[in-house]
């Protein structure tokens, strides 16, 4: 029996990215104007400068999705193991195929599962990485119990999430763009109006950005350690290290 009970909204949310998975890569990049490939390489640099390559032995990437930071944290740290984990079984054939592709079945293994009951030990993983997945949590608070509960003593949380820009003018276009016009292309290329509509809801209803991730990171046991604001502000990035 799982530990925690799963909600309708997370079945729906799963059963949503199975139905969009087979797409999902194409409107991601077409959708970011390919901005998303600049956006997971700036979490590869920060988690570079941020710890010692030795010592990062197991990774856990939340949220995973297709795979793809998965990807590019094990090519970049080539002793490292690394776990995909995300309740979309569809999006983890994906995942699958491309670990083939590259030749990373042995350092590379994805699993299906949610990030508030994730079947790992204790203190288990070196670096936890979310990228675009935290505003997807359906139990904020048991899915950081979860993620302090797997990582090693000054173990580091990466999250890469939307945010909002601070400029007024650039808030302005972002929001007639999120909200009139990517939900229209998305619905119009994915023939799923559930999956694009949701997208610009949970963007634009997501308020742990700035100060307020800092303060609730704080809350659930870590050190905010860096955080930066990438292509003007519309995404952010927090670096966190857990406290012993």
């Amino acid at each position: 029996m799982n530990k925690y009970p799963f909600s309708s909204t997370e079945e729906e949310l799963t059963k949503m990215f199975d139905n969009i998975s087979s797409k999902y890569d194409f409107l991601n990049h077409l959708l970011s104007f390919g901005i998303d490939f600049i956006w997971r390489k700036k979490v590869i640099e920060l988690l570079t400068k941020f710890s010692t390559k030795k010592k990062i032995q197991n990774v856990l990437d939340i949220a995973t999705g297709t795979g793809d930071l998965a990807l590019l944290i094990a090519k970049k740290f080539h002793k490292t193991y690394v776990i995909g984990l995300d309740p979309s079984k569809e999006m983890l054939k994906i995942a699958r195929n491309k670990i083939k592709n590259n030749f990373l079945k042995k350092r590379i293994q994805f699993v299906q599962g949610y990030s508030q009951n994730m079947p790992f030990e204790n203190a288990t993983f070196d670096v936890v990485t979310i990228s675009f997945g935290v505003r997807n949590f359906q139990n904020f608070h048991l899915s950081f119990q979860e993620i302090y509960r797997i990582l090693k003593p000054m173990g580091i949380l990466e999250i890469l999430e939307f945010s909002k820009p601070s400029n007024p003018y650039i808030k302005k276009i972002y929001h007639f763009y999120s909200h009139s016009i990517l939900p229209r292309i998305g619905n119009f290329l994915s023939k799923n109006n559930f999956a694009y509509n949701y997208l610009q809801e949970s963007i634009k209803s997501f308020s742990y950005c700035g100060n307020k991730m800092k303060k609730f990171l704080k809350y659930s046991g870590f050190n905010p350690i860096h955080s930066q604001k990438l292509t003007f502000g519309i995404v952010s990035i927090y670096l966190s290290k857990k406290i012993i």
